[in-house]
């Protein structure tokens, strides 16, 4: 019955824009409801010669999933697509459009979960990715295979934006092809804390990219960025990617004016019926006031709309936040754990907009442009990126100690290696490429062995 009447609400036809914020405002929850979503892509190379697993053909990424899913006994999401969505244990296994395998948990309470589900997923998928020739790798961009040997999964929603974004960018395929990312996700308990932790989590987006940058290595040599996947994000389609607005910036924004910036973001795509349509840019106010091909507005077309929109954090029913790069396993844990001790103590968000509070909406582009390529070594006129990052991994620690700790555990335990990455003015990246120079002497199969999940 509950999945009927949700079905029933999502085919509901747009008639005034509080249907629109409705899921916003549904996510307003006490504290102690409060959890974390952890959302983490992995690459899948082939152990040989270390190019990208393709989708199909003899241990393609495809046939692993189906043998998992045969071997494990899971249900999948059913849709008309060739490719489902897999129910496994705590969460969902999806594919992205370069064969990319993204493991979605559901909320927890504590990064120890988290962490635990991490790393028993990351074995289980192991034991049958080793029969398949099959090595995970946490980085956040194919250390040798590019797009242009990357084919597309086929799915009609990638093939549309195959067709759309080259319309908008000159780099959209790195993105959808060759990069993997983390994503965290954070509840609020108002309209105005989310609007806050929204605010602070596109604000501090660029340090944060600075400080988890893990992809350095592409087409089997330095690329001269620190972050290549952050870097193709910064061409791939500026109306949905980056910073939102300069609007959420100012004091008064609002649920209403994220709706607003919503409904005049181009629309990429339409599925109705079990069918696709390239909307080809075409506002959702447009759509919303004029229909497309007979079809009227529903709440289900503005869910789909929304999940296209890819800014460094965006707003749901939750905050995602989604700056990061795939990190090895040991540091997966850190990026929920550095939002959740920035986050969820109000002091610790105080303090850490704090220091950013007086930049300005040039300040922020600047540094997200400069930080791919630089990383913690970038400038804006206030600082130097790495003195804000050791600054925020002080907060971010002080904060996991004041916070609940659960079975004796201090949750800054997960930020301890990290932290000590930072104090030293490194970045993940920085530390494969002096050992790319150094010891491992160019050698791409000790950057796998190193990387690997």
């Amino acid at each position: 019955m509950q999945q009927l009447l949700e079905k029933n609400k999502k085919s509901q036809v747009i008639t005034n824009k509080n249907q629109l914020m409705e899921i916003f405002f549904s996510g307003i929850k006490p504290d102690t409801d409060f959890k974390i979503g952890l959302e983490f892509e992995k690459l899948g190379i082939d152990n040989k010669n270390f190019i990208a697993k393709p989708f199909s053909g003899e241990n393609g990424i495809f046939e692993f999933l189906e043998n998992f899913k045969t071997e494990h006994n899971l249900s999948t999401q059913s849709s008309d697509e060739l490719v489902n969505n897999i129910n496994y244990k705590e969460g969902i296994i999806t594919i992205e459009p370069g064969s990319q395998i993204e493991y979605s948990i559901n909320p927890h309470k504590t990064i120890q979960e988290l962490s635990t589900i991490v790393a028993n997923y990351n074995n289980i998928t192991n034991e049958l990715a080793e029969k398949m020739s099959i090595k995970w790798i946490g980085l956040g961009n194919q250390p040798v295979s590019t797009h242009g040997n990357i084919i597309i999964i086929p799915k009609d929603r990638y093939k549309i934006m195959t067709e759309y974004l080259p319309t908008k960018g000159s780099r959209p395929f790195v993105m959808m092809r060759e990069t993997a990312g983390i994503q965290a996700a954070f509840d609020f308990n108002s309209e105005e804390d989310a609007i806050n932790k929204l605010r602070l989590s596109v604000g501090l987006s660029p340090i944060v990219t600075a400080m988890f940058a893990n992809s350095p290595i592409r087409e089997g040599k330095l690329s001269g960025f620190k972050s290549y996947r952050a870097y193709g994000w910064l061409d791939t389609d500026e109306d949905r990617c980056g910073l939102i607005s300069p609007e959420l910036f100012k004091n008064n924004f609002s649920f209403e004016n994220y709706t607003d910036i919503m409904l005049d973001l181009p629309m990429i795509f339409l599925q109705k019926e079990g069918k696709w349509f390239n909307m080809k840019g075409m506002p959702f106010r447009e759509y919303l006031k004029s229909g497309y091909k007979g079809y009227h507005a529903t709440i289900e077309d503005w869910h789909l709309h929304l999940s296209s929109f890819f800014p460094e954090a965006r707003l749901k029913n939750y905050i995602e936040v989604r700056c990061t790069d795939c990190q090895r396993e040991n540091l997966i844990p850190a990026v929920p754990a550095l939002w959740k001790g920035l986050l969820y103590n109000p002091d610790a968000l105080d303090a850490a907009w704090d220091i950013i509070k007086n930049l300005d909406w040039r300040d922020y582009s600047d540094l997200r442009f400069s930080v791919p390529k630089l990383g913690l070594k970038a400038k804006c006129r206030y600082f130097k990126v790495v003195d804000v990052a050791k600054e925020i991994i002080n907060i971010a620690m002080q904060s996991l100690k004041e916070q609940q700790i659960t079975d004796g555990i201090d949750e800054s335990i997960y930020l301890e290696e990290f932290s000590d990455l930072v104090r030293q003015g490194l970045s993940p990246a920085d530390i494969l490429i002096e050992n790319w120079n150094g010891a491992w002497n160019k050698d791409i199969r000790k950057l796998i062995n190193y990387a690997s999940l």
